[in-house]
């Protein structure tokens, strides 16, 4: 194997990691648009359950996909030869900046409230939580954007 055919492994494997860490965050966010609200309906320690993995997922999972999605990232960068000051390196930064720090100060605690209101029977609204979970994913399919046309390349 060459130095060039090595050096593609290279791309496409931080690529697909890239692109797995992607689909890890919304595939994430979509189930919990799909079960939140069925958790909620069915209450109990079914919804307990969730809301308590939620704030697991907040506190675990997404920083595992999220690390993953910006090593990878900084890494096609470097090696791909696109300036720093690229739109879409910019934008691709600052939704995992701003995704860690919506999981840490909303999402992990969100998790635990809802959980604590559930375990004591109080009425359990989602609006806040899904609204979030709609700017995370909102910015989330930004960045796809972003990073599949290059902006500002």
């Amino acid at each position: 194997m060459g130095a060039i055919t090595v050096l593609t492994v290279y791309r496409h494997l931080l690529l697909a990691c890239h692109i797995a860490a992607v689909a890890a965050w919304l595939g994430c966010n979509f189930t919990q648009f799909f079960l939140a609200p069925w958790f909620r309906r069915r209450g109990g320690d079914a919804a307990v359950a969730w809301f308590e993995a939620s704030n697991r997922l907040a506190r675990m999972y997404y920083n595992v996909a999220g690390t993953v999605l910006a090593v990878s990232g900084v890494l096609l960068v470097r090696e791909s030869g696109f300036r720093w000051s690229a739109g879409f390196v910019g934008v691709g930064l600052a939704v995992v900046i701003i995704g860690g720090v919506v999981g840490v100060a909303f999402f992990a605690p969100d998790g635990a409230r809802l959980a604590s209101a559930q375990r004591a029977g109080a009425s359990v609204n989602l609006r806040r939580y899904l609204l979030v979970l709609s700017v995370d994913s909102t910015l989330v399919l930004t960045a796809v954007v972003a990073m599949v046309s290059k902006w500002r390349a």
